[in-house]
């Protein structure tokens, strides 16, 4: 894909202890690509006000990545002003942090039971067009990604009608949908038809070491779906 100067940027990526802005930049640079850090807001990761954000931005401005913000709640902007989210280069969300029996279900852990599958997607889809329609987001992340108990029924689940409405949804507000290389979502079936409804990606990892930028189910899928340099999300900043 480098060879066809296909635009490659990993838009999901997370520092942490085990990858640090300087590597970060340094692996970039060796897999001939960009990163996009991503960083979630509220108070567990000082980033909760104006202020916050601000420096978030100002310090990852020294250095040749996109800066983009990880929302894990509905209604998460209220906290912020609009002049500080305007110096963010993007948001990303998923809809793995599902309102549930009034508190949350986390669809990325492992021990979740959740007994009715039916009931589960109906709330599931609804908390996914909440997200698509009224959210100030420019990538949506995981779309179609499962609880690992509902995992095997992906086929069933992810009707025609399903995918559309997500799809849908995302073109009218011009949000990109990520192809995600850690939970292999969301299928080439998925992106062929959200290619013929006009849908822009990006590929994203979320990784934290040495993963990040390590694409191989993207690339796939891309391939096969036949993705071009103008299917592929656009920023205005450049950073090369």
């Amino acid at each position: 894909m480098n060879e066809r100067n296909f635009p490659i940027v990993d838009y999901h990526v997370h520092l942490s202890k085990d990858l640090g802005i300087e590597q970060a930049v340094g692996l970039a640079e060796e897999r001939g690509m960009h990163f996009g850090i991503v960083e979630h807001p509220g108070t567990a990761y000082d980033l909760a006000t104006d202020a916050d954000l601000r420096r978030y931005v100002a310090r990852l401005r020294e250095y040749p990545v996109y800066v983009g913000l990880q929302p894990t709640h509905l209604g998460w902007a209220a906290g912020f002003g609009d002049e500080a989210l305007a110096q963010l280069d993007y948001v990303l969300m998923d809809a793995d942090t599902l309102p549930w029996e009034g508190d949350y279900l986390y669809l990325w852990l492992h021990d979740n039971f959740i007994e009715d599958m039916d009931v589960f997607v109906e709330r599931y889809m609804a908390h996914i067009a909440a997200i698509l329609s009224e959210e100030p987001i420019d990538i949506f992340g995981r779309p179609t990604f499962l609880p690992i108990n509902f995992a095997r029924h992906y086929e069933e689940i992810w009707t025609e009608a399903r995918m559309r409405r997500i799809i849908d949804l995302a073109v009218e507000r011009g949000i990109a949908l990520e192809i995600a290389e850690n939970v292999r979502v969301p299928s080439v079936e998925f992106v062929t038809m959200a290619k013929a409804a006009g849908a822009t990606f990006t590929f994203g990892t979320n990784g934290r070491n040495e993963n990040a930028g390590n694409f191989h189910y993207c690339y796939e899928v891309a391939e096969q779906a036949g993705l071009t340099t103008e299917d592929m999300l656009a920023l205005p900043r450049s950073i090369d």
